[in-house]
């Protein structure tokens, strides 16, 4: 892990996580919710480099919803953390 400040890691962290907040906050079921949680604060720990620990299913959350927070989750991860030469590949396939 890189201990430099990077304004560009930390401006994708603020976005991720405002919008991550805003998401978890929207989710009625508290199993769901604490997964939810528990999965964005993994997702920002894996963006700064750091090592995590993949997130527990809890027992009484449904696939169906447990797929749909993850889909939800790792979009928001991917609009905020794409490298650089991900969004290049994204624009030029030959790459």
């Amino acid at each position: 892990m890189n201990n430099q400040f990077d304004p560009e890691l930390s401006n994708a962290l603020l976005g991720f996580n405002e919008e991550a907040v805003l998401y978890c906050q929207g989710i009625s079921d508290m199993v769901a919710q604490e997964y939810a949680r528990d999965y964005a604060r993994m997702l920002a720990n894996q963006a700064k480099g750091m090592e995590f620990v993949p997130t527990r299913i809890p027992h009484g959350l449904f696939e169906p919803s447990r797929n749909l927070i993850k889909s939800t989750l790792d979009r928001m991860s991917d609009k905020y953390f794409t490298t650089k030469s991900n969004a290049q590949l994204l624009k030029d396939p030959r790459m």
